[in-house]
């Protein structure tokens, strides 16, 4: 149990990094890593596998996000004009999501996962790595309007809540592509993913009340001993995060979140 708890604490620690240096709520690292952890320790429990690893996703989300969100205030990185517009959209689109969800199995939400992954270090390598991208500077900045941000952020949060990953991996490619920097996007990011966490984990409380096929401790789907422990994680990771968001130059910035991708892809192809 000593040997779990210090996991989960050092998973919290990784993610709390991820959030504040990419925008990520931690969805992307903590879903993985739930599935292998109910596959070899919580093996007949693997009929609800997805859903225990996406609502404990989003129930972290909430804490790890909301640091993040702060952190970024302070340090003047959130264009909030930009990040409203889309918060709306993403309140829509995380009611939608989570209602679905209820309906889908844990094996249709797994592969709807990982052919969203495929997608998303697709898109990011085209994006991040193409000549176009590294040419592009802050003054070829274009703000999205706001029917297109609310759209954009409802389609974010319904794929979100439903996967149980935070904005970033939509939404910085989204604003990458109007140029906005790397910290710009990964702020805005941030600054929507509570929302999407709080929604989405209250749906998959209150759906899995009713599911007297869980784990000990859990609470709906989540699972409250690997909540504990990464957002006390998180608490030490988030700062660091923030802090390495503004000093490492867009660049690495763009490797480090490809390599992250891959890695996380690679988890979930073999775990399938």
């Amino acid at each position: 149990m000593l040997f779990l708890a210090v996991c989960f604490i050092i998973t919290g620690m990784i993610v709390g990094i991820l959030s504040g240096l990419f925008g990520l709520g931690g969805g992307s690292t903590i879903v993985p890593l739930m599935m292998v952890f109910i596959s070899v320790y919580e093996p007949s429990f693997s009929a609800n596998a997805m859903h225990i690893a996406v609502a404990t996703s989003l129930f972290v989300m909430i804490f790890t996000s909301t640091i993040t969100t702060y952190s970024h205030h302070r340090a003047n990185n959130i264009i909030w004009r930009v990040a409203i517009p889309i918060k709306y959209g993403v309140i829509i689109g995380a009611i939608l999501g989570a209602i679905l969800a209820s309906f889908l199995s844990s094996k249709v939400l797994k592969i709807f996962f990982i052919i969203f992954l495929i997608y998303a270090v697709i898109k990011w390598a085209v994006k991040s790595f193409s000549k176009k991208s590294k040419s592009n500077n802050i003054s070829q900045r274009i703000e999205p309007k706001m029917a297109l941000s609310i759209i954009y952020g409802g389609f974010t949060g319904a794929i979100a809540v439903l996967l149980g990953i935070g904005s970033s991996v939509m939404i910085v490619p989204f604003l990458k592509h109007k140029n906005f920097t790397m910290s710009q996007s990964s702020a805005i990011a941030a600054a929507v993913t509570p929302f999407i966490a709080l929604l989405g984990a209250i749906t998959y409380i209150v759906t899995g009340l009713s599911d007297s096929m869980l784990p000990k401790l859990c609470l709906g789907y989540v699972y409250i001993p690997a909540t504990v422990g990464m957002i006390l994680g998180s608490l030490i990771g988030v700062p660091i995060g923030t802090r390495l968001s503004v000093k490492i130059t867009p660049i690495i910035q763009n490797i480090i979140y490809f390599i992250f991708l891959i890695i996380i892809l690679i988890i979930m192809l073999v775990n399938s």
